[in-house]
């Protein structure tokens, strides 16, 4: 049984998993948390919170209006009607609830980055890419399905826009894993700077 944990450790960091679960668990129930909180039908409702901490909704908005200028700059002519929809002209829309919003992944990627010792400005710039290159990604599908609508293309019969967009999320996520590895063991081999006096 020794033998078989060593084996383990020498594979999996396990404190840095450990880490990982722990700050995952937090943020992904935090949120649910949050959004029993700005929830006007919730037992627990807070209008200071909705008004002045509604992360939800600046993350909706800005989906909703970075898909409106890529809709526009595809020659398509929409409009963000608020709190919810990115509407074309012909009527057709896209509706941005909660589960649109991708807020797992950023979770997920949160999580990855600020489990690693130790945390400092290198870290701050990967997860500020990683939650950019994720957001950016959910405004792409935002307007081609959209554009798919509008266009009457015709859909996938063995794969929906949601899986369609995990296993572009998820192929992402791992290539920002890759890089952000490769970054850390080149910046480990880099002698310690030191001074002269």
């Amino acid at each position: 049984m020794i033998r078989f944990r060593s084996k383990i450790t020498e594979w999996i960091d396990v404190s840095y998993l450990m880490r990982f679960i722990i700050l995952l668990l937090i943020l992904y129930y935090g949120n649910l948390v949050f959004i029993a909180i700005i929830d006007h039908k919730g037992l627990v409702y807070s209008q200071f919170f909705d008004k002045h901490f509604n992360y939800i909704n600046w993350l909706r908005n800005s989906l909703l209006y970075t898909s409106n200028l890529l809709a526009h700059t595809t020659g398509l002519n929409t409009h963000v009607t608020l709190p919810f929809r990115l509407t074309s002209q012909e009527g057709s829309y896209i509706e941005i609830v909660y589960e649109c919003l991708g807020i797992n992944f950023f979770c997920f990627w949160t999580a990855f980055v600020w489990a690693n010792k130790p945390t400092n400005l290198n870290n701050f710039y990967w997860w500020l890419i990683g939650m950019l290159g994720l957001w950016f990604l959910n405004s792409v599908r935002i307007t081609l399905l959209l554009m798919a609508i509008v266009n009457q293309w015709h859909y996938n019969r063995y794969m929906d826009h949601h899986t369609l967009f995990n296993l572009a999320t998820y192929s992402l996520i791992a290539l920002f894993i890759f890089f952000y590895i490769n970054s850390r063991k080149h910046t480990n081999l880099k002698p310690a700077v030191q001074t002269m006096s």
